[in-house]
């Protein structure tokens, strides 16, 4: 599946950062402390988070964020 720009930048995030909790709840939280900067409650970072938030951002505005976290599930999850 041919992903474009924001959608990859997301894919990479999800994977990235999902891989270690076999999920892409944690990249969620992120996104959504990050949106609502409450540094309190999440204390990691990530070097590209501002292009993470455009991107997103790009992705909501467009109704394009199914596509990423179906990617980023299926490759987390090993689905086939």
């Amino acid at each position: 599946m041919k992903l474009n720009k924001d959608e990859q930048v997301l894919y990479d995030f999800f994977c990235q950062v999902g891989t270690v909790n076999n999920s892409v709840d944690y990249p969620l939280i992120l996104i959504n402390s990050w949106l609502r900067r409450d540094h309190e409650s999440v204390v990691a970072d990530y070097d590209k988070k501002d292009e993470v938030l455009d991107a997103y951002n790009h992705c909501i505005i467009a109704s394009s964020l199914d596509k990423p976290l179906y990617e980023a599930i299926k490759k987390i999850k090993g689905w086939k």
